[in-house]
């Protein structure tokens, strides 16, 4: 919705752009912390986000999300939101453990219900790769 207003300019692209995001960010953040939505549960109407099956692609994503509203609209609010969301791969998660794993420079593959998934797949590497080049563009903010 956000390219579709950027490209034809209508309004009520860009209301459903920013309105669809604030939903999503509802379900997904805390005032300190993002959890996203299991890969293993769907999210229902008024339901509670899964508490475990969280993958680093979709933290990733929810960042360069993040950071293309902020580019546009520069509200602190996605800026202060793209920092929790980094922090998670390196240990500001639910379960307090680091998805980042600096000894190897790859990703751990999420986090499952009581610990991290150990396995380092080249999805999850790349994913915590185009976050972090995604946050280098803030270094200096």
């Amino acid at each position: 919705m956000l390219y579709s207003w950027l490209f034809t300019g209508k309004k009520i692209y860009k209301d459903v752009a920013i309105q669809s995001l604030k939903f999503l960010l509802s379900k997904t953040f805390s005032e300190t912390e993002i959890t996203v939505i299991s890969n293993k549960t769907w999210l229902h109407k008024d339901g509670k986000v899964g508490e475990f099956g969280e993958q680093p692609i979709d933290v990733a994503y929810t960042l360069m999300t993040l950071s293309k509203f902020y580019d546009i609209f520069t509200f602190d609010n996605y800026y202060s939101k793209m920092i929790i969301a980094f922090d998670w791969f390196l240990g500001k998660n639910r379960l307090h453990q680091i998805v980042y794993n600096p000894c190897t420079g790859g990703c751990y593959d999420g986090l499952e219900n009581t610990h991290v998934n150990l396995n380092q797949g080249a999805e999850s590497t790349v994913s915590y790769l185009m976050a972090r080049l995604t946050m280098e563009k803030y270094k200096n903010i």
